[in-house]
């Protein structure tokens, strides 16, 4: 009796998740994304897009370097792009994160289709 127990538990346990279930642990809330996303990257470390994050870190260093460098040789026009790429990357980091916060939720799921034809090919006669 004890085995058909645990049997029954076990199967109980493995079938009960159906396809459309969302793992807790993958769900971000997007407060916490958006305060964390005032420093550079750390908003996409928080959600889990580490490349983002480097790349977002990267983008800032190099923009603030360029920046400085324009800044020392009076190089008024391109000190001034480069405070524009500052603060656009800037916000970029902050809605990304927030969005990418938001969306953690979203269920992801593959298109099955029975057509042989992708929707976007023209088909060949």
């Amino acid at each position: 009796m004890r085995y058909w127990s645990i049997l029954l538990l076990t199967l109980t346990i493995s079938f009960s998740q159906d396809k459309g279930y969302i793992d807790s642990t993958m769900i971000r809330d997007p407060e916490i994304a958006l305060k964390l996303s005032f420093i550079p990257g750390f908003g996409q470390f928080y959600n889990g897009k580490y490349l983002k994050a480097i790349g977002f870190i990267t983008g800032e260093y190099i923009a603030v370097k360029r920046f400085d460098k324009f800044k020392k040789n009076n190089s008024i026009s391109r000190r001034n792009t480069y405070a524009w790429w500052i603060v656009g990357l800037y916000v970029l980091n902050i809605l990304d994160a927030y969005v990418d916060a938001q969306l953690s939720t979203f269920p992801i799921r593959k298109l099955e289709s029975s057509n042989d034809m992708d929707s976007l090919r023209v088909p060949i006669e």
